[in-house]
């Protein structure tokens, strides 16, 4: 299906919910149906969060270091390209090893014209890695990537190392998590299945099913649902993260705490808060 069509049948799924009480609303602050299709349009940002799992589904199909698969399919449902995106990541602040960064994942606006933002951990920040979609699913240089509200971490289907993430439990905060935990369950991405079939994450939008998608809730804008992951590096060490924002700060705290969000939003400027764990 091309972009195009894609966009009316959401267009006309949405009026077809319009008296379920199931019904996706777009999002007030960014997302509400303009044709504005730079930055007023998302119907792609509601989510169910699977949040008795770590990840929206485990499909059993990738292996953690494997070379990715389901690569065209890839290509397809996630709209990927063949050009690194110009985004930029920015460290807003640092606290005794604990940063703060900025991420521009807006991706060129409601039909992504951009690749995802690839980044890597590191002890001076979240380094950006100047590489495109097409050319990620082959290099171990990247640990993570954002375009609007999608995560990624490079593993499984995603990409060729051994990157995977675990959510804590609910009500862990991030300065409370000093260490590890012994009891996460960590996993890799596996939004295809074994016959690559995609896994969207449950919102009925065909948001993929990623490890981190639990970070948001929808009550009618991209709310932050405050969890904390671990992410386990294929080096070894470990991160604590948490994500911030989606919008701009003084948007998401409108959306937080009355499900609504003036415009501009700020949409996709997603802000991370993250440290490497002992």
């Amino acid at each position: 299906m091309s972009r195009a069509s894609l966009f009316i049948a959401l267009i006309a799924l949405t009026a077809c919910r319009s008296n379920s009480p199931n019904n996706i609303a777009p999002d007030a602050g960014n997302d509400a149906v303009t044709l504005d299709l730079g930055d007023a349009v998302d119907l792609g940002e509601t989510a169910d969060l699977g949040e008795t799992d770590d990840a929206a589904t485990d499909g059993g199909n990738a292996t953690c270091g494997a070379p990715a698969t389901c690569i065209d399919q890839s290509i397809s449902m996630l709209d990927l390209f063949d050009t690194a995106s110009p985004s930029a990541i920015t460290e807003e602040g640092t606290t005794a090893g604990e940063f703060t960064t900025l991420v521009d994942a807006t991706g060129g606006g409601f039909m992504p014209s951009q690749s995802f933002v690839y980044a890597k951990f590191t002890e001076a920040g979240l380094t950006k890695v100047a590489i495109d979609d097409e050319a990620a699913f082959e290099s171990s240089d990247w640990d993570i990537a954002f375009r609007r509200y999608v995560v990624r971490l490079n593993s499984g289907v995603s990409g060729p190392s051994c990157v995977q993430g675990a959510r804590t439990a609910p009500g862990t905060t991030f300065d409370a998590l000093a260490s590890v935990p012994t009891t996460l369950t960590y996993h890799v991405e596996e939004y295809f299945t074994s016959t690559c079939e995609f896994v969207p994450d449950g919102s009925g939008i065909g948001a993929p099913g990623s490890v981190l998608s639990s970070f948001w809730t929808y009550p009618g804008c991209v709310a932050m649902s405050g969890y904390v992951y671990v992410v386990a590096l294929a080096d070894g060490r470990h991160v604590k993260l948490q994500v911030l924002s989606y919008y701009s700060p003084a948007a998401q705290a409108s959306c937080d705490t009355s499900a609504t969000v003036p415009m501009p939003s700020g949409a996709g400027s997603i802000r991370v808060r993250w440290a490497f764990l002992d």
